[in-house]
């Protein structure tokens, strides 16, 4: 059985939503804080299936590079967060996509939050947690409810 290398493991992914934009020649659009914000409830998904796939089938060996993927992986995410702005964004000045999951972004959003919690990274966790404020205030704005969310 070959070694996992927790450095290349999801390297699957290393080409993200960012990349395809810019392919196409649409880097505009991320600009827009509710595409950075699917990109990263996406991504979230993403390595929750990877994760669940890699220790299934790989076990102990992944059980060993597990928590370094894991670290890696979501502060890569992060960065994404990072570049928002939010307290600055004016709800409806950016269009919403069909595509834009407000449920699937605050779980993923939420997921994140909990991880940088757990290692007392608050600095962290307070630009997630502006992040799920802003995603309710979009709900807020196209009638949905806390409640549905949740």
């Amino acid at each position: 059985m070959n070694k996992l290398d927790p450095h290349t493991l999801f390297s699957l992914f290393e080409q993200g939503d960012e990349e395809v934009y810019k392919e196409h020649g649409v880097e505009s659009a991320l600009k827009n804080p509710y595409v950075i914000l699917n990109m990263v409830s996406r991504a979230v998904e993403n390595y929750s299936i990877m994760d669940m796939l890699y220790t299934k089938n790989h076990g102990k060996a992944y059980k060993n590079v597990r928590l370094e993927v894991q670290y890696k992986y979501f502060n890569k995410i992060y960065l994404y967060l990072e570049r928002l702005d939010v307290g600055n964004v004016k709800i409806g000045s950016y269009g919403i996509g069909e595509s834009y999951d407000l449920e699937g972004i605050v779980v993923g959003l939420d997921v994140l939050r909990q991880y940088f919690e757990d290692l007392e990274k608050y600095e962290k966790c307070a630009v997630i947690k502006n992040a799920i404020n802003f995603t309710y205030e979009v709900a807020s704005e196209q009638k949905y409810s806390r409640k549905q969310l949740l």
